[in-house]
């Protein structure tokens, strides 16, 4: 008998699937690390929304920060926002405090900076670029020469004044 598997929805013969089982209810899934890999992101996403509700001290419901997370998921991973989370947590539990019109202007206002300062992030899961040689232009010959410093307003009128 062919079951569907939860993740990539492929068809597979049970005997063959891997079975978990959640609340009595049979789950089948193409194979043990399919589902490792898949329960990992899992846990990480809902480690990531489960911070931000702390920081935010409370479950938001506004879907605003559902649509805005998972817009930033797709660009930098949710491990990543996890660990800008986890270093920052004092900063933005404090930034969030601030009183605003609504909730929706303090989502945006918080995935603002999200989005602001997710990009110069750096955390030890990624792996960092590392430049080897820059191609900087041979100087030792000494085939360049310095421009020569162009003078301000006041230095010509210094120079017009000591001439009248």
């Amino acid at each position: 008998m062919l079951v569907k598997c939860k993740i990539c929805g492929s068809k597979a013969d049970r005997n063959e699937a891997y079975k978990v089982v959640v609340d009595g209810k049979n789950h089948y899934y193409c194979n043990k690390n399919e589902y490792t890999e898949w329960r990992k992101k899992k846990d990480i996403k809902d480690r990531t929304y489960n911070l931000i509700y702390e920081i935010f001290d409370r479950k938001v419901t506004n879907t605003i920060l559902y649509k805005e997370i998972v817009e930033l998921a797709d660009v930098y991973t949710y491990e990543k926002i996890l660990a800008y989370l986890i270093d920052n947590e004092n900063y933005l539990t404090s930034v969030i405090k601030k009183t605003f019109i609504s909730e929706y202007a303090q989502i945006r206002y918080f995935t603002a900076i999200l989005k602001n300062s997710l990009t110069d992030f750096q955390y030890d899961g990624e792996s960092k670029v590392e430049i080897n040689r820059l191609d900087i232009p041979d100087v030792s010959n000494n085939q360049f020469s310095r421009k020569k410093r162009k003078k301000s307003l006041s230095e010509y009128e210094e120079e017009v004044g000591e001439q009248i």
